[in-house]
């Protein structure tokens, strides 16, 4: 596979497109690393809305 892309590197060099490639790629990657963070994200405060929740229920049961 490491072979494979340096070969795609080296070609892409060869035709001058190397930092349109390269570009190209950084956006994929930094997308792809972006949604990963807003999902993780949104998943965490939904956790702790959920544990909130919980935590104020429990306490209101409690109270009888």
């Amino acid at each position: 596979m490491l072979v494979l892309i340096a070969l795609l590197l080296l070609l892409a060099a060869a035709f001058g497109v190397l930092a349109t490639v390269i570009k190209v790629t950084a956006i994929i990657v930094l997308s792809v690393v972006l949604s990963v963070l807003l999902l993780a994200a949104a998943a965490w405060y939904g956790f702790r809305y959920r544990m909130h929740r919980l935590r104020r229920e429990l306490e209101r049961r409690s109270r009888w």
